[in-house]
């Protein structure tokens, strides 16, 4: 709790330099992990929380927020080219304790998503309506879904800064403090859901408008939180004196890690919208197995997912302090933790996914379905246990390029292609779908384990 209050209570904060505060504490995976698990598995279950709260003032009002969603949750692959970028190299910075130049990239980085994301905010004011039609979003539900995106995408420019402090933040190695904000962002969005949806006390019912202006609400105060916690207890500062001369060099670095870290991403929600139409082919309860799945699955990699965003910060400062010979045991470290838990998952769940799925529906050819599906992401889940682990640590040690080419390959040429194959010539089904997954998650995992025996990822540091 010390790291929230630190940022609120500015009378007793000293005004030293950066590695006075927490820089040159020692990172544990346990540490870092354990707050990004809570932060992680806060959104999700908050967002379930508001699909429940809309449903229950009106269905329309769940399908229109969902489109605009989907619309508004790509900006983020977008300000992800300079919040991945800036993550990496604050972390290799102050592994090699080059405080002077946090100044420089957070500097460099601020200004550089707001500028993205000024645009973007311009562009979805203008063009919302043209994009929902676009997309096929039924006539009815647009007005709907525009209220909602002028409002949340005009302000959409809070998140993208947001996005590059937090990253700031969580490689200087401080995780909780982003964790009890993401705490209090979503008390504040159910308590202004429930308000602006229910009008409790007489207030005035606002709904779907309500819901935008709750959530623009909790993001203004996280970005507020997130600001002075860089400037008063990171001891960061944002200035444009930073900027001059113009830092070409560290735009350069930037747009180098960015650019690939972005693009995987990017590619991969398109190739998984072109495998959800391949299982949109399959019947609606074919369409239900996969969703039911997908999201008990989630909560299997959840705790991998903070390891490994732990083990990117724990490189990064590693290979900024040259400390390039510890890293690899490190990260295997780091890999047999995330095993052990996703092997016991993946098994428990394989073996009691009957029981649990009724929760959901009492289809028997859903249930008959996914217990196969089940099986098979076991295999699944190691290989991605391998992929999160592995290329997280080699994007912190700054070997961005290598994880991002493959990762875009597999996903098209085995995982979109062998999809087709299974499903459409052999007729496979949803389980073709999940041998794909699991063939292209072993692929890239066989490619990034021998790519971290051979030190190929060495030497790529950008300090």
């Amino acid at each position: 709790m010390n790291d929230f209050l630190l940022a609120f209570n500015f009378a007793f904060l000293y005004d030293k330099k950066t590695e006075a505060i927490t820089m040159n504490k020692k990172l544990s995976v346990t540490g870092l992990a354990w707050p990004i698990f809570i932060e992680i598995a806060l959104f999700m279950v908050m967002g379930n929380i508001d699909v429940i709260m809309l449903s229950r003032y009106s269905q329309n009002a769940v399908a229109a927020v969902g489109n605009a969603n989907q619309i508004l949750s790509l900006t983020g692959l977008i300000f992800s080219v300079i919040t991945a970028a800036t993550g990496i190299l604050f972390a290799q910075h102050l592994g090699a304790k080059n405080y002077d130049q946090l100044n420089v990239i957070a500097s460099t980085s601020l200004f550089g998503n707001l500028i993205f994301s000024a645009i973007i905010s311009a562009f979805i004011l203008l063009f919302s309506q043209q994009i929902l039609i676009l997309i096929n979003v039924p006539a009815d539900l647009v007005p709907i879904s525009l209220e909602y995106m002028t409002i949340v995408g005009g302000l959409i420019f809070i998140f993208s800064l947001s996005m590059t402090l937090t990253s700031m933040i969580k490689s200087s190695g401080n995780t909780k403090p982003v964790m009890f904000m993401a705490l209090l962002m979503n008390i504040l969005n159910v308590i202004g859901n429930y308000i602006f949806l229910f009008g409790p006390f007489g207030l005035p019912i606002l709904g779907v408008r309500g819901v935008a202006i709750s959530t623009a609400f909790a993001r203004t105060i996280a970005f507020v939180f997130y600001f002075f916690y860089v400037k008063k207890v990171l001891n960061v500062h944002i200035s444009f004196k930073y900027l001059n001369p113009f830092p070409k060099e560290l735009v350069k670095k930037m747009l180098h890690i960015g650019i690939p870290s972005a693009l995987e991403p990017m590619s991969y929600q398109m190739s998984q919208v072109v495998i959800f139409s391949i299982i949109n082919t399959l019947g609606i309860w074919v369409i239900n197995t996969r969703m039911y799945v997908q999201t008990m699955v989630m909560f299997v990699y959840l705790a991998v997912l903070a390891i490994s965003q732990a083990s990117q910060i724990m490189v990064g400062h590693m290979v900024g302090a040259n400390q390039e010979d510890d890293v690899k045991k490190v990260v295997f470290k780091n890999l047999r933790i995330s095993l052990a838990i996703t092997l016991t998952m993946s098994i428990l769940l394989a073996i009691f996914n009957r029981y649990i799925i009724t929760i959901f529906t009492d289809d028997i050819r859903i249930i008959e379905l996914a217990a196969t599906i089940f099986i098979i992401d076991i295999f699944v889940e190691i290989g991605r246990v391998f992929n999160l682990v592995l290329i997280s640590s080699a994007k912190g040690a700054g070997d961005v390029r290598y994880p991002a080419y493959i990762g875009i390959a597999s996903m098209w040429i085995v995982c979109v292609g062998l999809s087709f194959l299974l499903v459409k010539w052999l007729g496979w089904g949803l389980a073709g779908i999940w041998i794909a997954f699991a063939s292209d998650e072993a692929l890239r995992s066989g490619l990034m384990l021998h790519r971290w025996q051979s030190d190929r990822w060495k030497g790529r540091k950008f300090v």
